[in-house]
């Protein structure tokens, strides 16, 4: 109900003084009311100083984006005698894996972050190789390195004190000898990535020196982020193709695991050649932590987990013969024999992306002399010999109806078996641009 259309003489109480009172008038721009009192007395209010019998007043509140325009956050630096303290804060697109990564990467803080030129690891080692390499530094409080700030100053010491994996990370810094900062991030996971956050603070008569150059210091996360690797968290509803239909229902139990089997099945399943039943895969964060244990473990840095044990996955549905009875070898072997023997056709309709590359690439091994030609498998003819018995009682156009309706549907087997090269040709057309219609 609009508020300024009221009737007079309606009851109300000011929220403040719990006073009862009727509405004797109403004024407008802005909208306010005209109180009278039960001992005589007037007063006026706005619309959100008194309560109106029997109107529910919804109370307004400011709704701001659940994350940022550019994810960027928080922002401040404050001074005090003796004492700064600043504060940044950033959302990633990313997952914590690889926005951890990337912060205790700390021969890469030169590419971002503000003040450092160049930082070298500080150990004791005979190599010259290793004296200059972080990779083996280990990373825990108390290991010390170096940095060399962009202007004439020499190197400066730091020393890391706080690691806690994928939550903080924190080390002393400075960029002259009378002020030493102390640098903390902390990481906290979102339904669409990671926030960042990171605190300096630093103490002494110099602290104040810390406060120069803010506006570029504040940038460091926003630097950070043109550079760290981003992941889709966004679930877009797109076509489906039958493939992925397959890859889909073939996954089967997947559910019944935990995320971090979840995680452990479809880095396999990834690294084993199958990145469809990755990208196909619903759940945004387990697709991102996927993806990155993936390019971890190509890294060396991460040893591949096991393929945990799930029942009643990858067994294909049940079929009366054809085709589909074979196995992926056999598929593979059937579609080599029909690409050899010159009709490609029997492959480019195959809906399975993978069965497809395997077959052509085989081909072209064959071709080469690198492997030898595989031999042709038994397929179960009981359908087709079904659809040729049909066959003697349907007419022609039943026949074309009945087999581009079979060829949308997938099953290409029947048509690339004509004998009538006109036939099968029109059927074909007829499956292709039916195929069209529907995307």
């Amino acid at each position: 109900m609009i508020l300024n259309r009221i009737e007079t003489g309606t009851p109300c109480i000011v929220r403040e003084t719990g006073k009862a009172g009727v509405v004797k008038q109403i004024f407008f721009y802005p909208t306010k009311y005209e109180i009278e009192f039960p001992d005589g007395q007037i007063g006026h209010f706005h619309s959100k100083d008194i309560e109106l019998e029997g109107i529910q007043q919804k109370q307004v509140s400011l709704k701001l984006p659940e994350i940022p325009q550019n994810g960027i956050g928080k922002s401040w630096t404050d001074w005090i005698p003796f004492r700064s303290d600043s504060f940044i804060e950033h959302h990633f697109s990313t997952t914590k894996e690889i926005i951890w990564e990337v912060l205790t990467s700390i021969d890469m803080y030169n590419v971002w972050f503000y003040g450092i030129q160049r930082a070298l690891p500080v150990k004791e080692t005979k190599r010259y190789v290793h004296k200059y390499s972080f990779s083996k530094l280990d990373l825990k409080p108390g290991a010390h390195f170096k940095i060399r700030p962009k202007t004439i100053a020499p190197w400066f010491s730091c020393r890391i004190m706080t690691i806690e994996k994928e939550n903080k990370f924190g080390f002393t810094f400075k960029t002259t000898p009378l002020s030493t900062e102390y640098v903390e991030f902390t990481l906290k996971e979102s339904d669409y990535g990671v926030w960042v956050s990171c605190k300096r603070a630093s103490k002494g008569i110099f602290s104040i020196l810390d406060q120069l150059n803010w506006q570029e210091k504040s940038k460091n996360l926003q630097r950070l982020d043109q550079i760290i690797p981003k992941v889709n968290f966004e679930l877009q509803e797109e076509e489906i193709s039958p493939s992925q239909d397959n890859s889909k229902s073939s996954s089967g139990g997947i559910e019944s695991l935990s995320k971090e089997e979840k995680v452990a099945y479809l880095v396999n399943k990834g690294l084993d050649g199958d990145m469809d039943a990755v990208n196909n895969y619903n759940d945004k964060v387990i697709r991102g932590k996927t993806k990155a244990m993936i390019v971890k473990i190509n890294r060396g840095s991460v040893e591949r987990p096991a393929m945990p044990t799930i029942s009643n996955i990858g067994k294909p549905p049940a079929s009366s013969g054809g085709l589909e009875s074979l196995s992926k070898e056999e598929k593979v072997a059937y579609f080599v024999n029909k690409g050899l023997d010159g009709d490609m056709d029997a492959i480019d309709n195959c809906t399975d992306k993978i069965l497809r590359g395997k077959a052509k690439a085989m081909i072209v091994k064959v071709k080469r002399g690198s492997l030898d030609r595989p031999s042709m498998p038994d397929v179960n003819t009981k359908t087709q010999s079904n659809n040729q018995k049909s066959d003697n009682n349907e007419s022609d156009d039943q026949k074309i109806e009945r087999l581009i309706t079979s060829g949308i549907d997938g099953n290409m087997d029947e048509i690339n078996s004509l004998e009538d090269k006109v036939l099968r040709g029109k059927i074909k057309a007829a499956v292709i641009k039916a195929k069209r219609n529907v995307k």
